[in-house]
C-alpha cells in the first residue's frame, strides 16, 4: 500500500495553472486548485503498492506505543455521516488521533474534518493540513517567508489563527482489503489505525512543497517569482558524492537544477532533533528517479527505514499485516525541529573502559593498513571484541590521533550510515602537514555497530583508541564543575615537588577525596590535559592507576608532542586504584597540567548526555570582527541551540577550533560568569599560523551561555556543538 500526500496551493506550472505540492498519484481530485490562503488540502494519499511494491505477510509491532501518558494537546474531529455510520472505522480513527495527542503538544486544540468518500482506485486515504500560515509575515514569528502548517502555527502562537479545521482528512471506509480493528490483529489486511496515523502525520506538516514536472524542473512554494517554502523544505539538503549538506532552497525553482537534485536519491534532514534521534545520522528522504507524485521528498528512505524499523511509520509504503502504533523517535525528532513539542528522548549514562586501541592504520589494527588518501573513509567497529563496549551501546568515546599527512587536513569522524554517503560540515582534527596530533571524540554508534573516520587530505596513518562508551546500560551520570587545576608540574600544584616528568616518568594524581570536589564514588573524571615544554618527540598516556604500581602502561596515548610544543586534549580517565589516575611520559622530559571539568558517578541524579549529530554555532570567520583580540571574550549562548534544549542543559560537549593564530596563545573555555572572572585553566593551545581543534566539556554559565576567552595574540574561533548533559 503506497503512502502519498502532498497539499495544493496555487503556484503557476503548466497547463493546469496549479501546482500540484508533491502531486498525487492517480487522478488528481476534482475541483479547481484555490488561491494559497485556502488551499484544498487532500494530499497525502494512500495507495495499495504496486506489483514490485514490499507488502510483508506478517510483520507486526506494538499494539500500542510505549508512552501512555497523558495527552498534551487536545484534538476534536468532526466525523460526517459516512464515519458516524462505521463506529469500528470511527474507533480506529480516534485510536490514531489519541496517540498523537500524547505525543504532539499544543495549547490550542488541533481539528479534523474526518471525511468518509469515494476515492480513485486503490487510494485508501489522504489528508493534509488545510491551510499554511506565513507566521512571519504576519508578524507573529517564526521563520522569515515560510508557511507554517496551520495546526504548527496555532500551536506556535498560542490561539487558533483561522476558524477553519486544521486538518482535512478523507478515507474511503467502504473498503474490503481494511481491517478496522484497534488490536492489532490486521489478519492479512491493510491496518486502518496504521493508515491514519500515517496521514494525520501528513496534517501536523510531514510534508514539503517541493515537486518535479515532466520536463525534470524542479519547483518550491506558493509561486515562481516569489515562492514560499513550508517549513518542512527548511531542513532539507542534498548530501551525495561531490555535493555535501547543499540546502535544497538555494537552487533556484524552476530548474532542472532543482529536479535533479529532488531525484537524487540523496536527499536529507539536516535538523539537528531528527538527526539525534537517529543516532546522529542525516535522516534521508525518499527521493527515487524518477519522480513519483504524492511520495517522494515527503516521505522516509523505504531504503533506510525498512518495514521492521521503529521509524518506518512515514515512509513511503505499508504492507498488509503491517501495524504501526508509533511514529518513532525519528519523526517526533523531525517535528522537534520544525517546532513542535515533542517528548523529550532519554539521555544516557556512561562507563569507562581502560583504554583499548581499536585503529592503527601502521600495523593493521582494524582492518585498515597505510595512509589513509584524500577523500577516503574507514568503517571501524567499536563495539564487541576487545573493545569493551556491548552492542548496546549509542555512542563511544575515541581519542583519534592523526600522524604526519604530507599536507595539511582535517579528519571526520562519524557513525557509519545505513546507506548513501552524506558526509558531515565539521571536523573533529585538523592537521598541519607533518604533524602529529589527537582530539578526543564522542560519536554515536552507526551501523553495523561502526564509526566511519574520513580524511579530506593529505595522508595521514590514523589511531583510535576507546576510552568509554554511553547507553542506556550505562553506569554513571556526570557532574559538571567550573575549570579547576588540579596538577601543574612547573610549579607543583598536585605534585610533591615542581619538576619535569621523565622520560617513562609517571605521575599518580589523586583525583577523588580530600580537599577535591570529585567523591570517592566517581568512576571517571574529565580532565583537560596539557604537556608543554618537551625536551624531545614524546608521547603522554593517561589512564587508571593500576592496583599493582609496576604494571606496564596500555598502548595508547592521549597526546603527541614534538619538543617545545604545548600541546592539551581532553581526557576522559577511568578512576584507578586509590582513587587517582596515572599520567605516563614516554620520552624525553616534559611537564604536565591538568584541569578537572567534571566527573561521573552512580548517583542516580547525575545529569545524562543527549548525542546530537555535530552542529556549527559559532564561526568568527562570518562575523564582524572576524578575529578574536589578546584578552577578548566572546559569549556564545547554546541554551535553545542546535538541538540544545532551552532550559535543563548543565554542560555542553563542544569541538573548539582555533584558526590562523597570529601568535603563540592558549583558549580557555568556561561558563560564562556574573563577573569577568578568569579561571586558571585553558582548553586550546596554539603557535603562531596554527589551526587546530580540541574537545572541551563545559557547563552552562549565566543566560545559558559558556566563554571563550584568547590569550594572546589574534586568531579566529569556531565552535560545534556535539551534545549536551542534562536530565
Amino acid at each position: 500500500m503506497r503512502l502519498a500526500f502532498p497539499y495544493r496551493s496555487a503556484c503557476a506550472l503548466a497547463a493546469t495553472g496549479a501546482l500540484v505540492v508533491s502531486g498525487l498519484a492517480g487522478a488528481t481530485p476534482a475541483g479547481a486548485a484555490p488561491s494559497r490562503h485556502t488551499p484544498r488540502v487532500l494530499g497525502q494519499t494512500l495507495r495499495a503498492p504496486g506489483p514490485t511494491a514490499a507488502s510483508p505477510a506478517s510483520l507486526r509491532v506494538a499494539a500500542r506505543p510505549a508512552d501512555t501518558g497523558s495527552p498534551t494537546s487536545t484534538w476534536t474531529v468532526n466525523y460526517d455521516a459516512g464515519f458516524q455510520a462505521r463506529p469500528q472505522a470511527r474507533a480506529s480513527f480516534q485510536a490514531a488521533v489519541d496517540i498523537w495527542s500524547r505525543l504532539i503538544a499544543s495549547r490550542v486544540p488541533i481539528s479534523v474534518d474526518a471525511v468518509s468518500t469515494g476515492l480513485d482506485p486503490g487510494v485508501l486515504g489522504q489528508a493534509g493540513p488545510t491551510d499554511f500560515v506565513p507566521l512571519s509575515r504576519d508578524g507573529l514569528g517564526g521563520t522569515a517567508r515560510t508557511d507554517y502548517p496551520l495546526a504548527l502555527a496555532n500551536a506556535l502562537v498560542g490561539r487558533d489563527l483561522s476558524a477553519e479545521s486544521d486538518i482535512t482528512a478523507e478515507f474511503d471506509t467502504t473498503a474490503t482489503d481494511v481491517y478496522y480493528g484497534t488490536d492489532g490483529q490486521s489478519q492479512g489486511k491493510y491496518d486502518f489505525e496504521t493508515v491514519v496515523l500515517h496521514e494525520l502525520g501528513h496534517g501536523l506538516g510531514f510534508l514539503g512543497s517541493m515537486d518535479v514536472d515532466a520536463n525534470g524542473f524542479g519547483f518550491y512554494g506558493s509561486g515562481p517569482r516569489q515562492p514560499e517554502p513550508t517549513i518542512y523544505d527548511r531542513f532539507t539538503v542534498r548530501s551525495g558524492g561531490a555535493v555535501q549538506g547543499k540546502r535544497l532552497l538555494s537552487y533556484v525553482s524552476a530548474t532542472t537544477a532543482l529536479g535533479a537534485a529532488l531525484t537524487s536519491g540523496d536527499v536529507y534532514w539536516d535538523g539537528p532533533r531528527g538527526k539525534a534521534a537517529y543516532n546522529g545520522r542525516p535522516v534521508r528522504l525518499y527521493a527515487p528517479k524518477p519522480w513519483e507524485p504524492a511520495s517522494s521528498y515527503s516521505h522516509l528512505s523505504t531504503a533506510d527505514f525498512p518495514p521492521s524499523d521503529v521509524n518506518s511509520l512515514m515512509t513511503a509504503f505499508v504492507g498488509t499485516n503491517q501495524v504501526k502504533r508509533d511514529p518513532g523517535a525519528v519523526v517526533l525528532g523531525m517535528f522537534a525541529d520544525m517546532g513542535w513539542g515533542v517528548p523529550a528522548q532519554p539521555g544516557v549514562r556512561y562507563t569507562a573502559v581502560d583504554p583499548v586501541r581499536i585503529l592503527d592504520t601502521r600495523d593493521g589494527t582494524g582492518g585498515f593498513v597505510g595512509r589513509l588518501g584524500a577523500g577516503r573513509t574507514i568503517d571501524v567497529s567499536v563495539v564487541g571484541g576487545s573493545s569493551g563496549v556491548p552492542t548496546t551501546a549509542t555512542a563511544v568515546v575515541l581519542n583519534v590521533t592523526g600522524i604526519g599527512p604530507a599536507s595539511p587536513t582535517d579528519l571526520r569522524v562519524y557513525p557509519t550510515p545505513r546507506s548513501g554517503t552524506a558526509q558531515p560540515l565539521v571536523s573533529n582534527l585538523n592537521l598541519a602537514a607533518g604533524a602529529v596530533r589527537a582530539n578526543l571524540v564522542t560519536v554515536p554508534v552507526g551501523e553495523g555497530g561502526r564509526v566511519r573516520v574520513l580524511n579530506s587530505g593529505g595522508a595521514p596513518q590514523v589511531i583510535a583508541d576507546i576510552e568509554g562508551w554511553y547507553g542506556a546500560s550505562g553506569a554513571s551520570g556526570y557532574e559538571p564543575t567550573s575549570p579547576t587545576r588540579l596538577l601543574d608540574t612547573r610549579d607543583g600544584t598536585g605534585v610533591s615537588r615542581a619538576a619535569p616528568v621523565e622520560a617513562g616518568g609517571a605521575i599518580d594524581l589523586v583525583v577523588t577525596g580530600g580537599a577535591r570536589d570529585v567523591p570517592d564514588t566517581a568512576t571517571a573524571v574529565i580532565l583537560t590535559v596539557t604537556a608543554t615544554d618537551a625536551t624531545t618527540a614524546t608521547d603522554v598516556r593517561v589512564y587508571p592507576t593500576p592496583l599493582d604500581p609496576s604494571s606496564p602502561a596500555p598502548q595508547v596515548s592521549n597526546l603527541n608532542l614534538s619538543p617545545r610544543q604545548t600541546v592539551p586534549n581532553l581526557v576522559i580517565a577511568k578512576v584507578g586504584a586509590g582513587g587517582a589516575v596515572r599520567l605516563m611520559n614516554s620520552a624525553g622530559s616534559v611537564d604536565l597540567v591538568a584541569d578537572l571539568a567534571g566527573w561521573y558517578d552512580d548517583n542516580a541524579n547525575g545529569r545524562l548526555l543527549h548525542v546530537l549529530a555535530p552542529q556549527r554555532v559559532l564561526d568568527t570567520r562570518m562575523q564582524t570582527p572576524t578575529r578574536v583580540a589578546a584578552g577578548e571574550t566572546r559569549d556564545l549562548t547554546v541554551a535553545g541551540v542546535a538541538g540544545v534544549p532551552a532550559t535543563g542543559a548543565d554542560a555542553v560537549v563542544v569541538n573548539v577550533t582555533g584558526v590562523d593564530a597570529s601568535l603563540t596563545t592558549d583558549v580557555a573555555v568556561y561558563p560564562t560568569p556574573n563577573d569577568n572572572a578568569v579561571p586558571l585553566a585553558s582548553n586550546l593551545n596554539l603557535l603562531p599560523r596554527e589551526t587546530a581543534a580540541d574537545l572541551a566539556v563545559v557547563a552552562t554559565g549565566l543566560g545559558g551561555q559558556i566563554r571563550l576567552r584568547n590569550g594572546n595574540g589574534d586568531l579566529a574561533l569556531v565552535v560545534d556543538i556535539v551534545g549536551w548533559f542534562g536530565p
